[in-house]
């Protein structure tokens, strides 16, 4: 795969890993809003996280573009780190190096939200 395509996929890792991060921040105020109670800055905490969401499609699309628009064997090369395949490569190592980064803030994600979700919705919870 080229430098450049590699380049590319990493740019988007960024800006994905930037946008987890923003989200990251806003469910943490959040979970401090819902610890307080405070009704009108979980409402806008909640609105908040749509922006970083955005983000995040926006990355996820142009991945799943310039993916497609690779040859054949690129765009599987490139498919497999993203799913967090090791790099085969010296060039491939900062890639896979940002995939795992990524995976690893979601994880922190994840847990916070299952957290300030099942205090904002009890039983109702989107979660298991």
């Amino acid at each position: 795969m080229e430098a450049s395509a590699l380049l590319d996929a990493h740019v988007q890792l960024k800006r994905i890993y930037t946008a987890l991060s923003e989200a990251l921040d806003l469910t943490r105020q959040l979970a401090d809003a819902v610890d307080r109670d405070d009704r009108v800055a979980i409402q806008l905490l909640v609105s908040m996280r749509q922006e970083p969401t955005d983000k995040l499609a926006g990355a996820q699309q142009a991945l799943e573009q310039q993916k497609k628009s690779l040859p054949p064997e690129d765009g599987r090369r490139l498919d497999g780190l993203l799913r967090g395949a090791e790099a085969a490569s010296e060039e491939e190592a900062p890639l896979a190096g940002q995939v795992g980064a990524n995976q690893r803030l979601l994880r922190q994600l994840v847990d916070m939200d299952r957290v300030v979700n099942r205090k904002l919705a009890r039983e109702k919870t989107v979660y298991q």
